[in-house]
Parts: C-alpha cells; sequence; structure tokens
C-alpha cells in the first residue's frame, strides 16, 4: 500500500518540506563547509594560526564526512532517516554558534571537522525522507532542489559576508548562520516528526526492516551506480579544484574573469538542480544522468581545448548544469531499486565513495600537475572518466515497478 505520509500529505506541507531539506544542505555545506574559506583571513588576525593549520583543519574536515558516512550507513537501520538529519543539522547550528564565541584555534577547529562531518549525515538521509514524503513523480526535481542547496548556502555566505564583516565582524557571521539553521530545525520538527507519527501509525520500521530483510537490496544496478558515485568524486570535484589555478597561473586569465566564471557556476546551479531533477521526473533518471555526464564532460573538453574567455564561461554554464543535477540524481536513482529500510544504508555507501574517489582524484591532480607540469591532462582525464560515465548509465537497470511506484505489498 502507499505510504501514509504520502497519501495524507498536503501540498503546501510538501514545498515547505522541500524548502526545508533544501535549506538543510544550505546550512551543513554552505555555512558549515564553505563559509570558513570566506571568514579564515579575519579569524586569523583575531585568532592567531598558520595555514598549515588551515591544511590540518581541513583536511580532517574531509577525514569527517568519510567518517559520520560509514556510521550513518550503519545507524540507519536503528534509527529514522529524519531523526538522524534533524540531530544532524542541530549540532551544525550549535557548532556554528560555538564558532561565533570560540577564542581557541582547537577548538575552533574541531567544531569545523565536527560541521564536516555533519555535512554527510545530514544529505545521505535526505533520499529516504524524499521517498517517503513526496510522490514518484515529484522526487527526481525534489532531489534536485535539495542538490542545489549548496548554491543557495555559498550565496547566502555572500550577502552575509558583505554586510556583516564591517558592522559586527566574523563572528557576527557565524552567529547569523547558527541562528538561521537553528530556525530550519524548528521548522523540519513540526513537519518530519508527523513523517515519524504517521509511519510508526501503519508500518514501523522494525516490521518494514524484518520484511526487507527478505527482499534482495544489492544488484548488479546498486553496484553499478556505486561505481558511478566513485567516478563522481574522482571526475567532477578535481574539475572544480583546479580550475582557477589552471584559468589563472597557467592560462593567464584575470582575477576578475576567474572570479565571473566562478559566479557564472554558482548562478547557473542555483536553478539546475531542480531544473534537472523536473527533467528527470519526465524523462527517468538514467537520462538524465548520461545528459548531465555529457554536459560536464563537454566542459572540460572546453577548457583543456581552447584558450578562450567566451568558451571558458560557456564551460562554466556547462558544468554547473550538470554538476549539482548529478548528487541529487545518484540518490534518486538508488531510491528506484533499494528497498525504503536500506536506502539511507545504500546511499551512505554512495557517499563514502564519493569522498574517496574526491580524495584520490585531488591527489592525483595535483601529483600530475607536479609531474607534467601542466594542468591540460587533469582535464583531458576528467573529461574521458566523465564520458565513461555516460557509457555505464547505459547499462544501468530499469527500476522495478514497486520500487519506482514507491510502494510497499
Amino acid at each position: 500500500m502507499t505510504t501514509l505520509v504520502q497519501r495524507s500529505a498536503r501540498p503546501l506541507d510538501s514545498v515547505v518540506l522541500a524548502v526545508v531539506l533544501t535549506g538543510f544542505v544550505a546550512s551543513t555545506y554552505g555555512f558549515g563547509v564553505y563559509l570558513f574559506a570566506n571568514l579564515v583571513v579575519d579569524m586569523r588576525r583575531d585568532i592567531g594560526f598558520d595555514y598549515t593549520t588551515v591544511g590540518l583543519i581541513t583536511g580532517g574536515a574531509q577525514i569527517g564526512f568519510l567518517l559520520f558516512s560509514s556510521v550513518t550507513s550503519v545507524i540507519s537501520r536503528y534509527f529514522e532517516g529524519w531523526k538522524i538529519s534533524l540531530v544532524s543539522t542541530l549540532i551544525t547550528s550549535l557548532a556554528l554558534l560555538g564558532l561565533s564565541i570560540s577564542d581557541s584555534i582547537w577548538l575552533s577547529g574541531a567544531l569545523l571537522i565536527l560541521l564536516g562531518g555533519c555535512s554527510a549525515s545530514v544529505y545521505i538521509p535526505l533520499a529516504e525522507i524524499v521517498t517517503k514524503g513526496f510522490s514518484p513523480g515529484n522526487r527526481s526535481r525534489v532531489m534536485g532542489l535539495i542538490s542545489s542547496g549548496t548554491s543557495y548556502g555559498v550565496f547566502i555566505n555572500g550577502l552575509l559576508v558583505s554586510f556583516l564583516t564591517l558592522q559586527g565582524g566574523w563572528r557576527s557571521i557565524w552567529l547569523t548562520a547558527g541562528v538561521i539553521s537553528l530556525v530550519l530545525c524548528g521548522m523540519a520538527w513540526f513537519l518530519l516528526r508527523n513523517m515519524g507519527a504517521a509511519e510508526e501509525g501503519g508500518i514501523s520500521r522494525r516490521d518494514s526492516a524484518s520484511f526487507d530483510s527478505a527482499r534482495p537490496w544489492l544488484s548488479h544496478s546498486l553496484y553499478l551506480i556505486w561505481a558511478v558515485a566513485f567516478l563522481n568524486g574522482m571526475a567532477l570535484l578535481p574539475f572544480q579544484t583546479y580550475l582557477a589555478p589552471y584559468l589563472r597561473d597557467e592560462l593567464g586569465v584575470t582575477v576578475r574573469d576567474a572570479g565571473f566564471i566562478w559566479t557564472t557556476i554558482g548562478a547557473v546551479g542555483m536553478a539546475s538542480g531542480f531544473l534537472v531533477g523536473w527533467i528527470a521526473d519526465k524523462i527517468g533518471v538514467r537520462a538524465s544522468l548520461a545528459m548531465c555526464f555529457s554536459s560536464a564532460g563537454l566542459a572540460a573538453v572546453l577548457v583543456f581545448g581552447f584558450n578562450s574567455l567566451p568558451l571558458f564561461y560557456l564551460a562554466a554554464f556547462l558544468f554547473a548544469l550538470a554538476f549539482y543535477p548529478i548528487f541529487g540524481l545518484v540518490p534518486s536513482y538508488i531510491g528506484q531499486i533499494v528497498p525504503v529500510s536500506r536506502l539511507t544504508q545504500a546511499f551512505g555507501i554512495a557517499n563514502v565513495l564519493i569522498g574517496l574517489g574526491g580524495v584520490c582524484g585531488n591527489f592525483l591532480g595535483g601529483f600530475s600537475k607536479d609531474l607534467t607540469g601542466s594542468f591540460s591532462t587533469i582535464y583531458w582525464v576528467v573529461a574521458l572518466l566523465l564520458f565513461l560515465q555516460c557509457a555505464m548509465v547505459f547499462m544501468l537497470g530499469k527500476q522495478p515497478v514497486s520500487a519506482a511506484e514507491g510502494v510497499e505489498p
């Protein structure tokens, strides 16, 4: 039967829930992961620390991301996904508030590493929440919107830094980010607890888990989408990491133009997640993934194959059109082939693989630059990996009817 949540959900509640979940990602990634980079200069001046410490903190945040991804995959068998996501966002809010009053770089570093971990434990259960809370015809666009939450968070970061740095200093920015996150937690509590109540009133999580334990959930398609997730991290994250150094240090693009290219990526990313998700609901997730990998692959070709400023802007557009949606389409596809009780676990493994792929890609990209003296090798390898993923998508199986419709026997 269809879940009680979907049957009783009101359209307005669904819209608000989608916005709140997008806010979760904006808070944990936009504030928790990327805000530090905007404030590090001011924090160094007041607290006093070197860039080696910055490297240790950012590296520790990546380790926290991988650790929390693994832990979330395990505990998802015992706790509802919405509880994991909500508690993680609450911890994120408290950590942001803690950064506003911290005078110790060690305490600040620990909080930033915690934020890196929470970015994983917040995001991983969202596929389960969307599967339970939205009808099948809307899930891809909702996941696409949620995956664009990072760009909204980064946009808000820019506003906060622009308006509050001179008035209240960097501490006021952390404080404002923490308050915004707390407000989101309050809104989410009223919406998500209804989901939990509906689930308890229908099929309990334990009963559902017992039923699903007898159902096969590991499949050829799941292994293949996990491989795609690893290659996502290995290709897409180095594309971002080395874009500005390549354009500025090797191709001679000015600081102003490089900044506008990044602005293009952020602006397009704010709309691309929902747009491509809407297309995926119409034509299917597999076709949309193939479209995204082709778009990002073409962007990589434009970056290493030409030295033309207009084409760099086109590459930024094509990359942003693909980058944010891909991270929503992968969990959307997993939600179509895996039982709900296994969804957070399956996506948690995918998230770990994305992180490991990013670590490998960034390391190999830097090694390649030192070895060859050029960033161009990175981008033609990235293009090959993206076109390989496009081919892999066509090997994915179609989702079972029961999974696609989001129903339980």
